[in-house]
């Protein structure tokens, strides 16, 4: 019986084949993914490397009292100060007062003083102490208010005010402007002596207060005068 030939099984592992060409556009890309895949994993290396501390922060310690820094005190305001008060005057003796006027004024044709209630009125003639129809200060006059002055001046409580007198010689409105003007003027004479104007007023009658007859010599003589009144301030 002759042999039956039997054709060999096919090899299980395929025949080897020549490594085909890679084209450089597929290397380049290769390369890139190589090269953002090593710094991927740079990355993640570099992120699991750093600890995150998330324990809660240790508060700093607190100073002790000595050293720790103490609040200001409040500022205690101070109570506005009252006010100044102003100084009493000294109360006036009146009757001291018109002793030592009348003093001053020994033997002074005209000049008289009177009591009011309360002050006093001192009456100086002017028929000698101006010049006709002027209010010009003559030396007579000049010479009782030298006296009276420096006792106005120890006296400081009464007010000082000043009123001038003619007679009835003239008009009207003439006589009032000049008891007027002599009335400053003596106030003038005075401040000059050291009496403080403030304590000082002048003010004129004229003709209107007569304390004689204008129809004769003797009279218009009296009538022509400087009336000083001394009243509480």
């Amino acid at each position: 019986m002759s042999a039956i030939a039997i054709p060999p099984l096919p090899s299980p592992v395929p025949p080897s084949r020549a490594p085909r060409a890679v084209s450089p556009r597929v290397a380049r890309v290769a390369r890139g993914c190589h090269l953002a895949v090593s710094l991927l994993a740079c990355a993640l290396l570099a992120g699991c490397a750093v600890t995150v501390n998330t324990s809660t922060p240790t508060p700093a310690p607190v100073q002790d009292s000595v050293h720790a820094t103490t609040p200001a005190a409040p500022t205690a305001r101070t109570p506005p100060s009252p006010p100044a008060e102003t100084p009493r005057r000294p109360a006036t003796d009146w009757a001291a007062l018109q002793h030592e006027l009348e003093t001053a004024l020994p033997n002074t044709p005209g000049a008289h003083i009177d009591r009011l209630a309360p002050g006093l009125r001192l009456s100086l003639p002017a028929a000698d102490g101006f010049a006709s129809g002027n209010a010009i200060i003559q030396p007579p006059l000049a010479a009782q208010l030298q006296r009276i002055a420096p006792i106005f001046s120890r006296h400081q409580g009464p007010r000082i005010h000043i009123i001038g007198h003619t007679d009835g010689a003239g008009s009207e409105m003439y006589n009032l402007r000049l008891s007027i003007q002599r009335a400053e003027t003596v106030m003038e004479h005075l401040r000059r002596l050291g009496i403080a104007p403030e304590r000082m007023s002048a003010d004129g009658h004229g003709e209107s207060k007569p304390i004689a007859d204008n129809r004769t010599a003797e009279g218009r003589t009296r009538n022509r005068r400087v009336e000083i009144l001394l009243e509480p301030r």
